[in-house]
């Protein structure tokens, strides 16, 4: 295939879980596949009202907001120019102001649907919502003689929704029928509005029929209506608006008003071709075409009726082809909704880097049968209330993407960045023709990203389900990465305690001076080596540095230092590095030996009056460094044993410290 750029346009558009904005998108899709257009649905999706009929008022579709910032993404969208359902979008924004929402966008020629616009490079197409609604409400009065009718409005602020209600209301005056507040009901355009429908027929039993500004909201009216005991068609009158795919298969079907969504969609993508061409093109109010069935009392050979067997035979062939796409559905659903957990299984399992994480979310649309679709995340997720300033990011870039079937993903320092002049159209661009669904991935109040993918209009619901997941598992990942974070830092700060805490040891442990354990760590030590209650042959040495205070006073603390720095290197010439020695006082030293020798007590007293001797020999000091010991030779088996050794040597101690010099000054012909 010869590779082409192609046009690309963006779709703004709402609702998209509703027959009519389905059909515009049917149109759009129809007429671009046929001018080799690449088509951009940016698509808004809420769920409040189908939660709301499953939860009840407890409901939480708190961030059904993040779907209005979609929107704004087609401004990076590279894209030739815009249209835009804003009848599916006004009603969801914070300020339904269509006049700001164009200026918004209007940097590109825009084609509104389903809204009138006098903003400069924007073009309208509008169904004729008022001929439509006032047809149906003329039919009921002078076909039928109906004189109360009810009737159930759309969305506040949304025109057709006021274009249709005005219709009704010019039909009533122009019979000369009253309409009287309690007559009205609120809407919101879907099918779950039973509540309101309720209280509407409390208000006025005696009505003769209920006209609903859609068909979605007339669903809604026949269910109430069956609850109720009400023959649809008989005990009163229904009517809706649209012609949606399933009003012919209520039961009666629904009269209602035919406004051709896929010939509007069609229409639009053709009067922007002429718009980029540089033609005019005119402000276009679409017919509508009352369609009359069974709801409305009429009988079914006066309107839709099958007059031959050519007639017979096509009506059939209609059924049976609509009861094999539903089987086909059901097994497509059934297929989906088994693949759908182990995505989710599949999404949440831990992976150890990004580019692993895009590449599994890639694998994962090519596994559900999608051939082309794009990740783009944003470099760090945009927290949004929904009531702060919203602006486009900056900061979007192509993380992964699968092509034909071949998935890739970017390493984080080689992502492309999303601009306006290269953007979404030009990223995903192959040279084919592609209609790519734009889904945001967002959970609660962060938002990650677009997920731009090729799938059927028929599962614009389930992929969006797909995007709520994979929103999800972002965030998950997120969360597995702050954790893994705070592990590691965790990590660091255990580490750095635990050095601390060793420094603390050796300074609680150990005596600055010499470098020996002090009192309190040769304690420690020797209560450790008493737990393994073995029985052993020690020698606890009692040793005093003589006459310190003598150094001291001639000298100097400095000096003194000196002697008694040197008695701990004397001792620790004396004895094995396994044994322990300690600086328990000032100038007083304990040793313990463990020795089977029977008179390595006097080896060792030996022992260190040499290496006193020689220490003194070489020292050139006015004074002699000298030790006055005790030793007891014991049996170590507990702490106790240790405790009598120490009464022990203090005692052999104090004794030889009897025999030791007077003075430690050396004369001048032994310096």
């Amino acid at each position: 295939m010869e590779n082409r750029v192609h046009t690309s346009l963006g779709v703004l558009i709402g609702g998209v879980h509703t027959y009519f904005p389905k059909e515009i998108i049917r149109g759009i899709s129809k007429e671009a596949e046929k001018e080799h257009i690449n088509i951009f649905f940016f698509l808004g999706m809420q769920t409040k009202v189908f939660l709301k009929q499953v939860l009840g008022e407890h409901s939480n579709a708190f961030y059904d907001y993040q779907f209005n910032t979609i929107y704004d993404y087609s401004q990076i969208g590279g894209l030739q120019g815009l249209l835009i359902n804003y009848g599916t979008i006004g009603t969801y924004l914070k300020e339904n102001n269509v006049r700001i929402f164009a200026q918004r966008y209007n940097d590109l020629p825009s084609v509104f649907l389903t809204e009138k616009i006098n903003v400069a490079n924007c073009y309208s197409i509008i169904s004729d919502n008022y001929q439509g609604l006032y047809s149906v409400v003329e039919h009921l009065i002078t076909e039928h003689g109906c004189k109360r009718i009810l009737f159930v409005k759309g969305p506040v602020g949304n025109t057709d929704s006021n274009e249709r209600f005005q219709g009704y209301q010019d039909a009533m005056k122009a019979h000369d029928l009253t309409v009287q507040p309690q007559m009205i009901a609120q809407g919101d355009y879907s099918e779950f509005i039973d509540e309101s429908v309720e209280e509407l027929l409390d208000h006025n039993p005696d009505a003769d029929a209920i006209v609903f500004a859609n068909d979605e909201m007339a669903y809604s009216g026949c269910r109430v209506c069956r609850k109720r005991g009400l023959q649809v068609g008989k005990d009163i009158l229904l009517t809706g608006f649209d012609n949606g795919e399933l009003s012919r298969q209520t039961d009666p079907p629904l009269t209602t008003v035919l406004q051709d969504g896929k010939a509007m969609g069609e229409l639009a993508v053709r009067n922007m071709m002429c718009i980029l061409n540089g033609e005019e093109v005119p402000f276009c109010r679409y017919p509508t075409k009352l369609v009359v069935r069974e709801s409305c009392g009429c009988m079914r050979q006066n309107n839709e009726q099958i007059q031959s067997e050519e007639d017979r035979s096509e009506e059939t062939g209609r059924l049976r082809h609509e009861i094999i796409e539903k089987q086909q559905q059901f097994v497509e659903f059934q297929r989906k909704s088994w693949l759908l957990p182990m995505m989710v299984r599949e999404l949440n399992e831990c992976v150890d880097d990004e580019r692993g994480f895009c590449l599994r979310i890639m694998d994962t649309m090519k596994v559900m049968g999608v051939s082309s679709s794009y990740l783009f995340l944003l470099d760090q997720p945009i927290v949004y209330d929904g009531e702060s300033d919203w602006t486009c990011p900056e900061n979007l870039r192509l993380a992964a993407h699968c092509r034909n079937g071949e998935t890739f993903a970017y390493s984080l320092e080689e992502r492309p960045l999303v601009t306006r002049e290269r953007g979404i159209a030009q990223m995903t661009e192959d040279g084919g023709d592609h209609q790519y669904m734009v889904y945001l991935l967002f959970s609660s109040e962060r938002q990650y990203g677009l997920l731009v993918c090729e799938v059927p209009i028929k599962d614009l619901s389930f992929y969006y389900v797909v995007s709520l997941q994979i929103g999800l598992a972002l965030h998950n990942y997120e969360l597995n990465k702050i954790e893994a974070l705070h592990r590691q830092q965790l990590f660091q700060d255990m580490e750095r305690i635990r050095e601390q805490n060793r420094e603390l040891d050796m300074k609680s442990a150990y005596d600055q001076l010499t470098g020996l354990l002090n009192l309190r760590g040769f304690t420690e030590r020797t209560k450790k080596i008493c737990e393994d209650g073995k029985r052993r042959k020690a020698h606890l040495l009692y040793g005093d540095l003589d006459h310190l205070k003598e150094i001291n006073d001639t000298w100097g603390h400095a000096e003194g230092n000196f002697a008694i720095k040197a008695c701990a290197d004397i001792l620790k010439s004396c004895i094995r590095g396994s044994d322990m020695i300690a600086r328990i006082g000032g100038d007083e030293f304990s040793c313990l030996v463990f020795s089977e020798m029977d008179t390595f007590d006097t080896i060792l007293k030996d022992r260190i009056i040499q290496a006193c001797k020689e220490f003194n020999e070489r020292s050139r000091k006015p004074y002699y460094v000298e030790l006055s010991v005790g030793i007891q030779t014991f049996e170590l088996e507990n702490y106790e044993d240790i405790q009598l050794a120490n009464i022990s040597a203090d005692q052999i101690l104090y004794e030889a410290k009897k025999n030791r010099r007077k003075s430690i000054k050396k004369k001048n012909n032994e310096l």
